[in-house]
């Protein structure tokens, strides 16, 4: 409890969702750890990483309609900096809420959005715009097995961390 009390206080640097990983191939504890010594971490800051959902459409599962609801929550309080997902899940979101494209926001980073560009997939966004919504996991650092994607919330809170994020999940060479 007085754990929970402390984690509380400290101001989150970057948050990220993590759905349906049956393999564990973005392990919370391990991605936090090793973020926080990429971002550098002080004792009074944290990086979430909750891969605890689980969202099978169409489902009416408890738990499965929970975490769907956690994900659009914090979408919509704009707290959620990235999702990672497999393609029909993180496809749902995009169709359901505003989300931000790579080229949006890479656009002061023309080198890592050329970088990327290889790994952007199109989606159709709640509004019919077709734009690079979706960036391909499977070749990052942690490489899943089965394709992962990420999107990311128009209203994403912490961009400069989630732009370093980027650039750690695909270094440059």
């Amino acid at each position: 409890m007085a754990d929970l009390l402390i984690q509380r206080t400290k101001t989150i640097v970057l948050q990220l969702f993590v759905a349906n990983d049956d393999q564990d191939v973005f392990e919370a504890k391990r991605i936090e750890s090793e973020l926080a010594s990429v971002f550098s971490i002080q004792s009074d800051e944290r990086i979430i990483v909750d891969d605890s959902l689980y969202v099978v459409l169409g489902s009416s599962d408890h738990y499965v309609e929970s975490s769907l609801s956690k994900i659009y929550a914090y979408m919509a309080a704009k707290e959620l900096d990235a999702l990672i997902a497999p393609l029909n899940v993180v496809e749902h979101y995009v169709k359901g809420l505003p989300m931000l494209d790579f080229p949006t926001l890479l656009s002061q980073r023309p080198g890592l959005l050329e970088h990327l560009a290889p790994f952007l997939k199109v989606a159709e966004s709640i509004d019919g715009q077709e734009k690079e919504y979706l960036l391909d996991l499977t070749q990052s650092r942690y490489e899943p097995s089965t394709p992962f994607y990420m999107a990311i919330p128009q209203s994403v809170p912490h961009t400069q961390a989630l732009i370093t994020l980027l650039q750690y999940l695909f270094p440059l060479y």
